[in-house]
């Protein structure tokens, strides 16, 4: 804020003698810390220290809130004190006579609570030291530093962690003890201090005498030609490559300017030389440069970007707004192609560590502090005019509706629309599946139900026609045939009442398959055991009629092909898992040279469908085992559990 400010690897520099030029961190609002440096001061009625516990930074002197030690050198003193857009002394001691104001001079000033350490090590090493109170403290803030009419020089700067602790070690250390000041404790100024600052002031209102000879610049605008051997007097608004000076009247360029002359924004130089004056525009040649003093720099006059083609405010300082089309760095400078509504410009400056044009956006709104030319060795004989500029903000980020952005919304759309249409395929396509492993459902139901029935029936009706025992057992023959077929009747309704979804209770599988054994069998000769471990559980649907459907085929196998007398069936109930078992002691088979019918092949679809354990174990002349093991979820599992605690069947 304010000052022409330098960083290096080891030093931080102003050369601006500018009244409170401060450089502040971006962030880091801290409460209990430490900073310290060393600094020298180059001017003889300058101030330059360290700023902390510091927030609201504005331009401007004592523009901030927070707290400043620093080095006087006016009247050769250690001022501490607080800022709230004016000026609280808090501490002002005297240095020690004889004191080497051009070395380098160790600040440190530690903060904790309302208690501040200041301390300031001389060049000659030795140091003085105080702690102040201030009761309404202010409690946190940034830090920085800060300069005041005089370029200086900072480094080994280190800002740290303090405690109650590095306080009291602060007093133990001074050498002498420190000082416990109040407010406003300041030592009278010695004779020689008192000289100091009474010379350093006339050596500053002598510098700023006025002199003879000097003519004002806008004295040449309007009489066009050579002027030789004329001296002006104006303050610096632009540096080389493009150094121009201004004053009341007007400003004027001065080309090629000796490399051994170092001006600064806001330095105060006489000129003199040949002044060659054209239209808006005048530069001086051959020219011998004086810098009398230094100040701040002038306020920049906001004009508009169309206003600039006119060529009336060319070569004066100005402030101008414009958008970012495309920004470029090269080394040591930068250039930004800017517009104004249909009117696009060239700002060009001098790249330092407060600015990075690669970071800008393109698009921003930027507002340009500078001067402008329209010398071709700017404009490149392309933009209307050019900006030198010596500072850039961004006034605003770039609108939304940028052309990036709406390329990369109309992919967006045109990808979400083929994802749509994509999504729609895909269900389509699982949809026709599901349609078809439907029908391949049905064909299993009806396999497994009334092909099975008729298959019995058919049986009966067929030991009715061979029947040669009597009309009696015929007509037995008959009349199971007639209950088999209201049996169908009814499982054709449990079929097609199981097609819709709800819950079974698992141990109800036993007797229903006891059931089905009992009237495939029609009265043969066959022992039935049913076993049933684990507690009684309900669960989901699909589980419940799996297991039956593949028990009912199982038993079905057995009692049609394998001519068992026993058939056992166990139901093992646990909270994650369900296992059904048929085992009967029949004829059995070799899995490895029968191929497996419609029936087998069923089983195991239906164990797949609810990603359950399908297993197969026959032995020729041992009898066959098929076992299913399905998981049971556990989430599900509660939920039926809650539902069986709700809503209790009556049998329960």
């Amino acid at each position: 804020m304010g000052g022409a400010w330098t960083a290096r690897t080891t030093e931080v520099q102003n050369t601006s003698e500018e009244r409170g030029a401060k450089l502040m961190i971006r962030n880091g609002v801290w409460n209990d810390y430490q900073v310290q440096g060393d600094i020298q001061v180059a001017e003889p009625n300058g101030e330059a220290g360290l700023i902390f516990r510091s927030s609201g930074e504005e331009e401007g002197v004592d523009a901030y809130h927070g707290y400043f030690v620093g080095l006087r050198s006016a009247d050769s003193s250690i001022e501490f004190g607080r800022a709230d857009f004016g000026w609280l002394p808090l501490l002002h001691k005297s240095l020690p006579p004889g004191t080497d104001l051009n070395g380098w001079f160790h600040l440190r000033i530690l903060a904790v609570g309302c208690e501040f350490g200041i301390s300031v090590t001389l060049p000659d090493k030795r140091s003085i030291s105080s702690v102040v109170k201030d009761p309404n403290c202010l409690a946190s803030g940034r830090f920085g530093l800060r300069s005041h009419l005089t370029s200086a020089t900072w480094k080994n700067l280190n800002v740290s962690r303090a405690t109650s602790e590095d306080l009291k070690q602060f007093e133990a250390d001074a050498s002498p003890p420190s000082d416990s000041a109040t407010l406003n404790l300041s030592d009278p100024l010695s004779n020689s201090n008192l000289e100091r600052y009474k010379s350093s002031i006339l050596i500053e209102a002598k510098k700023r005498q006025s002199r003879g000879g000097v003519q004002p610049i806008g004295t040449f605008l309007f009489s066009p030609g050579r002027h030789p051997d004329i001296t002006v007097q104006g303050v610096v608004i632009s540096t080389p490559p493009l150094a121009d000076i201004q004053d009341d009247s007007g400003a004027l360029s001065i080309p090629n300017v000796d490399s051994s002359t170092s001006l600064k924004l806001g330095d105060v130089v006489e000129a003199h030389g040949t002044v060659v004056s054209e239209r808006y525009a005048s530069r001086l040649e051959d020219a011998k440069i004086r810098v009398l003093w230094s100040d701040m720099p002038i306020p920049p006059l906001a004009v508009a970007a169309s206003q600039l083609t006119s060529g009336t405010y060319r070569g004066r300082s100005i402030e101008v707004e414009g958008t970012l089309i495309s920004s470029s760095s090269h080394t040591g400078n930068y250039e930004l192609l800017m517009k104004d509504g249909e009117l696009t410009f060239l700002a060009i400056g001098s790249s330092d560590f407060r600015f990075n044009p690669l970071n800008l956006e393109t698009g921003s709104r930027l507002r340009l502090r500078g001067l402008a030319t329209s010398a071709s060795r700017f404009t490149k004989d392309i933009y209307p005019f050019t900006i030198i500029t010596d500072r850039v903000e961004v006034v605003s980020a770039p609108p939304w509706w940028s052309p990036m952005h709406v390329m990369w919304m109309t992919i967006f759309f045109v990808a979400l629309l083929l994802g749509t249409q994509m999504i729609l395929h895909r269900v389509q396509q699982w949809h026709m599946r599901s349609l078809l492993k439907e029908r391949e459902h049905l064909a299993f139901e009806m396999h497994d139900t009334l092909a099975q029935s008729f298959t019995g029936i058919a049986y009966l009706l067929q030991a009715a026609n061979l029947e040669k025992r009597g009309a009696s057992q015929m007509r037995a023959h008959i009349s199971n045939a007639l209950e088999m077929v209201h049996r169908s009747h009814r499982e054709a309704s449990r079929t097609i009442a199981a097609l819709r979804p709800q819950y079974r209770d698992a141990a109800a599988i036993l007797s229903a398959l006891k059931e089905s054994a009992e009237r495939l069998s029609d009265g043969a000769t066959l022992q039935i055991i049913t076993t049933l471990s684990g507690r009684t559980s309900r669960v989901p649907f699909p589980v419940t009629d799996a297991l039956f459907r593949v028990g009912q085929e199982a038993i079905s196998n057995a009692i049609q092909h394998s001519g068992c007398t026993q058939l056992t069936m166990e139901l093992g109930l646990s909270q994650r898992h369900a296992q059904l078992k048929i085992r009967d002691n029949g004829r059995g088979f070799s899995p490895q040279v029968i191929q497996e019918g419609l029936g087998i092949t069923g089983m195991r679809n239906r164990a797949d469908k609810i990603k359950a354990q399908f297993a197969l174990v026959s032995v020729p002349g041992e009898g066959t085992t098929i076992m299913i093991t399905a998981k049971l979820p556990l989430v599900g599992g509660l939920m039926l559990a809650c539902r069986a605690i709700l809503n209790p069947s009556p049998e329960e």
